[in-house]
C-alpha cells in the first residue's frame, strides 16, 4: 500500500492538473512517514493535529472523525474543489423490496416511497424504468424527491450530487426546493450533504456565492464569504475561507483564524474564546475547557462540557448536580 501510494504521489507531482477526491484511510503519521515533514500545515487542528498537510503543490486533507484518516487529495492548480463527479452515478436501478424510512421500494410490480407515516405509490412509474438513491429518484419521464414529483425537472440531465443537493440542466434542487439564481456551470457541493443525525445538510458554491442547506427552510446564501477559498470541513457544520470560520452557515464571531481549533460535538476554540456551533460561550475558561460528551453518544443528545469552574449543557451554564445527572444518562454503565 505504501509503495503504491508513493508511486501515485510521484506521478501526480508530474501532472497535478486534475486530481479527483480519493479516499485512502491512511493515518496522518503514516503519510508523514512516507512524505517526510510537510512544507506547510493548516492552522485548523483537531486533537492537536493539523487538518491539512501541504507537500509541494498537493494538499492532503484529513477527516477528524476517522482517526485522522486521509480522505482527500487535491492540487493548487485545481483550487476549485468539487466532489460532484464523485457522486454523479449515485442513481441506481431499484432493487429494494423492503420498506425503509425515506427510501423507495418495490411492491406488487409498482414503485413506492416509504414515508414517515405512510407508503406512497408512484403512479405510472414502471420499476424497469426507475432508478433511485435514498430519497432521490427518476424515471424516463419524471424526477422525484421522495413521493413528490419535481415539476419541470429534466430526467435526461438529472443527477444526484449528495444527500442534500441534486441538479439538472436548468436548476439545483434540495429537500427545501429549488435554489434561485444559481450559476449551474460552476455549481459544486463541498461535503457529503448529510449531518451526523442523518439529515440532509451541507455547503455548496458556484463562482459567485456560497450556499448552506440545513434541511429546514430555504437554502441560505452566506453573505461575505470568499468564494474562491471557501471550503467545508467535511462535517456539514463547519467551513472556512481565507479570512473567516463559519459554523452552521454563519460567521463565527471574533474567531481568531490562526489559533482556531475544532474540538468535538460542535465545540471549538481559539486562543482566547470557546464556541458552540456559531455562538461564543461567554465566561468559559479556554485553557481548562474540556468536552465531556462520549464519542458514542446518540446524534441528537445534548452536548456536555466543563471548565475549571463551570459546567455546560450545549452552550448554557448549568449546576453541577444536573450536569452530572445528564452525564450519567449518556454513560449509564458508569
Amino acid at each position: 500500500m505504501k509503495q503504491d501510494f508513493t508511486t501515485w504521489r510521484n506521478q501526480i507531482l508530474q501532472n497535478p492538473q486534475n486530481i479527483s477526491p480519493l479516499k485512502f484511510g491512511m493515518s496522518q503519521d503514516e503519510v508523514i512517514e512516507i512524505f517526510g515533514k510537510p512544507d506547510a500545515v493548516s492552522t485548523m487542528r483537531s486533537d492537536g493535529k493539523p487538518l491539512i498537510l501541504k507537500y509541494h503543490d498537493i494538499e492532503l486533507h484529513f477527516d477528524r472523525k476517522a482517526p485522522h484518516g486521509l480522505y482527500l487529495v487535491y492540487s493548487d492548480d485545481e483550487i476549485e474543489l468539487s466532489i460532484t463527479d464523485h457522486h454523479e452515478e449515485l442513481l441506481q436501478p431499484i432493487t429494494n423490496i423492503e420498506p425503509v424510512d425515506n427510501e423507495f421500494f418495490l411492491q406488487d410490480g409498482a414503485v413506492y416511497f416509504s414515508g414517515l407515516y405512510e407508503n406512497g405509490l408512484l403512479k405510472g412509474v414502471s420499476p424497469k424504468d426507475f432508478c433511485c438513491w435514498r430519497y432521490w429518484g427518476k424515471s424516463s419521464t419524471a424526477c422525484f424527491l421522495g413521493g413528490i414529483r419535481l415539476r419541470g425537472a429534466d430526467p435526461a440531465s438529472f443527477r444526484v450530487l449528495n444527500y442534500a443537493y441534486a441538479m439538472d440542466k436548468t436548476a439545483v434542487y434540495t429537500t427545501s426546493g429549488r435554489i434561485p439564481d444559481v450559476e449551474l456551470a460552476t455549481f459544486q457541493v463541498l461535503d457529503n450533504g448529510q449531518n451526523d443525525s442523518g439529515a440532509p445538510q451541507g455547503y455548496a458554491k458556484d463562482s459567485r456565492q456560497v450556499y448552506f442547506h440545513n434541511g429546514d427552510g430555504k437554502v441560505k446564501i452566506i453573505k461575505g464569504a470568499e468564494v474562491s477559498s471557501f471550503r467545508s470541513l467535511g462535517d456539514t457544520y463547519f467551513a472556512r475561507d481565507e479570512k473567516r470560520i463559519y459554523a452552521y452557515g454563519k460567521q463565527l464571531p471574533k474567531a481568531d483564524l490562526p489559533s482556531w481549533e475544532l474540538l468535538s460535538h460542535w465545540y471549538s476554540c481559539d486562543a482566547r474564546r470557546v464556541y458552540y456551533l456559531n455562538r461564543e460561550i461567554k465566561g468559559a475558561d479556554r485553557d481548562s475547557f474540556t468536552v465531556c460528551t462520549p464519542l458514542d453518544a446518540p446524534p441528537l443528545a445534548d452536548h456536555l462540557a466543563r471548565d475549571k469552574e463551570h459546567f455546560y449543557q450545549n452552550d448554557e451554564m448549568i449546576e453541577e448536580p444536573l450536569w452530572l445527572e445528564r452525564l450519567h444518562e449518556l454513560k449509564p454503565e458508569q
